[in-house]
C-alpha cells in the first residue's frame, strides 16, 4: 500500500487529507481543506492562499481515479462543499460525482455538523455513485478490506465538538488505521479503535498545543502523552504519522512525549514542515500583501466562523 499525503499543516493549509492506493483501489481521506478566518487578529496572508489553491489541484489530479472518498466529519477543513469559499478555495465544484462515499452520519453529529452534513448531502449525494452513512461498518472492495470505527470523541469525552469517525485499511495483512481530530488522542475509544485494528502505520490527529491555556490545560496535554504513548505500546506500529491540530503551533515538537519516533505529511513527501499558519504573523511583517488583500475577506469572518 503506498501514502500520499495531499493536504495539512505541515504542508501551510487545515486539512488532514492524504490518499491510499491499495492494490489500485484508491480512497481519499477527509477530501478538503480550509485556512484560519483569523490568527493574531489576521487573515489568511497570500503565502497561505498559494498553499490552498496548490492544495486544490492537487487534489483534483488525485480525484481522477480515486474510486472512494471518505469523510469523518463535518467541519470545514475535512470535507468540500459545493459552494463557494475564500477559505476553503473552493468555487461551487461538486468532487462526489461518480465516487462512493463513505460519510459520517450527521445525525449523531453535534448541531453545526449535522447542518452543514445535511446541506453537503442534500447537494451531492446524488450524483455520487454510492452515498454510505459508514458509521461502524465494514466493506470489502476486491481484496482489501474497509473498517469504519463508530463514533470517537472529537478530543476529550463530552467534547461539544461532537464525534468523528476513524477508518482503518488492510490489504494482504498489512494495515493503515486513521484518527482524525482525536487531539492527541484524548480519549480512551481512539486508543481501542487503533488496538482493534492493528495498524503498521497509524496516522494520529494531534493535540491542539496552540489552544493550550484557552480551550485546553495541562492535564489534558498530560492525558494525550499517556493515551498516544499507549497507542504505540499497543501497536507497535512501523510508523507513526502524528498530524493536523498539534502542528499550528511552532513550538508542537514540546507537546509530544519524550522518546517518540514519529514522521508528518512534510516529512513522508522529503519536505521541511511549512507551518505558514503558525507564522502568520512573522508573513506579515516579513511579507507585505498586494493592494486589495484584505478586501478578500471583508464581510466574510463571520460566515466562515468555526472549523
Amino acid at each position: 500500500m503506498r501514502i500520499t499525503p495531499l493536504g495539512e499543516e505541515s504542508l501551510g493549509i487545515r486539512s488532514m487529507c492524504i490518499k491510499i492506493d491499495a492494490d489500485g483501489t484508491e480512497i481519499i481521506l477527509d477530501p478538503g481543506a480550509s485556512l484560519a478566518p483569523r490568527r493574531y487578529g489576521l487573515p489568511p496572508h497570500p503565502r497561505e492562499l498559494e498553499a490552498l489553491a496548490e492544495f486544490r489541484r492537487r487534489l483534483e489530479r488525485e480525484l481522477e481515479n480515486a474510486e472512494y472518498l471518505f469523510i469523518s466529519h463535518y467541519h470545514r477543513d475535512h470535507y468540500t462543499p459545493t459552494y463557494s469559499s475564500v477559505y476553503m478555495g473552493t468555487r461551487g465544484e461538486n468532487i462526489y460525482s461518480g465516487k462512493v462515499v463513505l460519510a459520517k452520519d450527521f445525525k449523531s453529529a453535534n448541531y453545526s455538523q449535522r447542518v452543514r452534513g445535511y446541506v453537503l448531502h442534500k447537494s451531492a449525494s446524488s450524483s455520487a455513485k454510492e452515498w454510505i452513512f459508514a458509521d461502524g461498518i465494514t466493506i470489502k472492495a476486491g481484496n482489501v478490506k474497509i473498517r469504519i470505527s463508530n463514533p470517537i470523541p472529537h478530543g476529550r469525552e463530552g467534547s461539544r465538538t461532537g464525534f468523528v469517525i476513524g477508518i482503518s485499511v488492510k490489504h494482504k495483512g498489512y494495515s493503515i488505521t486513521y484518527l482524525p481530530d482525536v487531539q492527541g488522542p484524548l480519549s480512551k475509544a481512539a486508543v481501542k479503535f487503533a488496538t482493534e485494528t492493528k495498524p503498521d502505520v497509524i496516522i494520529v490527529g494531534g493535540f491542539p498545543y496552540y489552544l493550550l491555556g484557552y480551550a485546553f490545560d495541562e492535564n489534558d496535554l498530560k492525558l494525550s502523552k499517556e493515551l498516544l504513548q499507549e497507542i504505540v505500546k499497543r501497536t507497535k506500529p512501523d510508523q507513526l504519522i502524528i498530524a493536523h491540530h498539534l502542528l499550528r503551533s511552532a513550538n508542537w515538537k514540546e507537546a509530544l512525549p519524550e522518546g517518540i519516533s514519529y514522521a508528518t505529511y512534510a516529512s513522508l513527501l522529503g519536505r521541511e514542515e511549512s507551518l505558514l499558519e503558525a507564522m502568520r504573523k512573522e508573513l506579515y511583517e516579513k511579507e507585505k500583501p498586494p493592494p486589495g488583500h484584505f478586501e478578500l475577506f471583508k464581510g466574510r469572518d463571520k460566515e466562515e466562523k468555526g472549523d
